[in-house]
């Protein structure tokens, strides 16, 4: 399995990196990171923006559903085939998200795997294409002055701070999104009030994970996340979502 995981998806992608690495014009293996990131950022961005839109109307659906839940609460039946039928009609899979982020999952890895395998000549000479030109050497100073094959913490700190941009920008999209706050169930504002700490706890956690990894990591994971950041602002500024109201 993990041979197969190898060849279908971590071979390709390294194979491309380095294609990309080949074509600049000034060998700097982060800004063909960079590159990389924004291509599969690009490829997946349909997956992401319908995931996104999907997790706004399920939030905005949210007082609907407590309404369903307190009508039925003694019925099970009557209150799958209600929510069945509310999902229907404003267009929302319950598990939409779930299998939405199963697909983005094995790629996410698959970039992770090329960059911890990292760059030593037998790594690329047994993985590279034969139509792909294994370059003499490769360069892992960023910009001249990051070590990318080294531990960074300024690398992780950027990372930790991006993470909260986009933490940041996920709970205002939120907020737009809820309606009638003071109808929140117990578990609704326990849910809240878990995603508020995580925006303190997730950079953490981001910064704790990279700063003993290679920087390169943490460069993906910078591009990466402000790619999502520009996706969110994106689909928050032009789509028009539908109001939703008590019936």
């Amino acid at each position: 399995m993990g041979k197969l995981f190898h060849v279908i998806l971590v071979q390709p992608i390294l194979n491309l990196l380095i294609l990309i690495y080949n074509i600049l014009p000034w060998p700097d293996i982060g800004l063909a990171t960079i590159i990389l990131t924004v291509i599969i950022r690009l490829i997946l961005a349909p997956l992401f923006n319908k995931s996104t839109k999907q997790q706004i109307m399920m939030n905005r659906l949210q007082p609907l559903i407590q309404k369903i839940q307190k009508q039925y609460k003694d019925d099970k039946e009557k209150l799958a085939k209600a929510q069945l039928e509310l999902y229907r009609k404003h267009k929302v899979s319950p598990f939409g998200n779930l299998a939405i982020t199963l697909i983005q999952l094995p790629i996410m890895l698959a970039v992770y795997r090329v960059f911890l395998l990292g760059f030593g000549p037998d790594i690329i000479q047994n993985n590279l294409y034969s139509f792909i030109s294994q370059p003499q050497t490769i360069n892992t100073l960023f910009l001249g002055f990051i070590n990318l094959n080294k531990a960074n913490v300024f690398m992780a700190l950027l990372a930790a701070a991006v993470q909260y941009l986009s933490t940041k920008l996920s709970m205002s999209s939120l907020r737009q999104s809820q309606q009638q706050k003071n109808n929140q169930n117990p578990s609704q504002k326990m849910a809240n009030a878990l995603q508020k700490q995580m925006v303190f706890l997730g950079p953490i956690m981001t910064f704790v994970i990279l700063v003993g990894l290679p920087s390169i990591l943490g460069l993906y994971w910078v591009a990466t996340t402000l790619f999502s950041v520009a996706q969110q602002w994106y689909i928050l500024k032009n789509f028009k979502f539908e109001e939703v109201e008590l019936e």
